[in-house]
């Protein structure tokens, strides 16, 4: 399935890796070595370190920490420009390749902010306040 470039910066990433952060304040994402799985976890209970650990720089770090599932893409772009580039150069097109290797290397899934918005119709969150009297 490819997505058009209209629907992609919409897109709302989301983390499928744990992670931690190292003592510089870096993320390590944690992939398990024999997969997710029943047999892939109680057969790395016999590893010494389960896990590959995948270590990212300050902009993949970022990246990271803002792919929550509620930011979508462009509003990363925006994290990432003012951050590293002082609001003065576009980064789009290296994140947009990153995002893309990061979903087809399975570390993030993408929701689509389509499918966001139709889940809040179909269960609306009310914010008005009940009256107690």
């Amino acid at each position: 399935m490819m997505l058009v470039l209209d629907d992609f910066v919409e897109c709302r990433p989301r983390r499928l890796l744990d992670w931690r952060e190292d003592e510089k304040g870096l993320c390590v994402l944690l992939r398990p070595k024999l997969g997710s799985g029943r047999l892939g976890y109680w057969l790395s209970t016999r590893l010494v370190d389960p896990y590959y650990h995948i270590k990212l720089d300050e902009i993949g770090t970022l990246v990271w920490k803002a792919c929550n599932g509620r930011n979508s893409i462009v509003q990363i772009s925006q994290q990432v420009t003012e951050r590293f580039c002082g609001g003065n150069e576009s980064i789009e097109p290296r994140l947009f390749k990153f995002i893309q290797q990061m979903v087809k290397a399975r570390l993030i899934g993408l929701n689509s902010c389509k499918e966001s918005q139709s889940a809040n119709r179909r269960n609306p969150v009310t914010t008005e306040a009940q009256d107690t009297d």
